[in-house]
């Protein structure tokens, strides 16, 4: 049986995640989807894989439920799911207010790409086993 890999922590707003509408702008919440899919990698992967090999951005799918405002607390999450297929890899994304209510769900799909040539490389087990625990 697997287990999927999970990776959270905690945000707070600050006034340069503001747009016009006194709000946190829709990029700054791409922006961390970005970097909690980014340090998850970085946290489990030993620094070999690391050096040999990226993530890149194939398609994301966010949805936006409701706003943060300057000075919230916000609790983001990543899972990867035991669904790689050739070189692509999909995993999700919530971020969440202090009350726990939903702001922000991403669907995201990645590619990985050999960090020498930057050509797309399938997901062998030993990437898998970055994410993934096997019982």
């Amino acid at each position: 049986m697997n287990k999927v890999s999970t990776y959270q922590k905690i945000i707070f707003v600050k006034h340069v995640d503001i747009d016009e509408l006194d709000h946190v702008n829709n990029v700054v919440y791409l922006n961390w989807v970005q970097d909690i899919a980014k340090e998850h990698w970085q946290i489990c992967a030993s620094q070999g894989i690391i050096d040999q090999y990226k993530w890149v951005v194939v398609n994301h799918n966010i949805t936006y439920k409701k706003q943060l405002k300057i000075h919230q607390k916000a609790f983001i999450k990543t899972q990867v799911f035991d669904n790689a297929k050739g070189a692509l890899w999909g995993r999700m994304v919530w971020i969440y207010d202090e009350s726990k209510d939903l702001i922000v769900e991403a669907n995201t799909q990645w590619c990985l790409v050999d960090t020498q040539s930057l050509k797309p490389r399938r997901i062998t087990d030993e990437i898998k086993s970055v994410f993934l625990a096997y019982e």
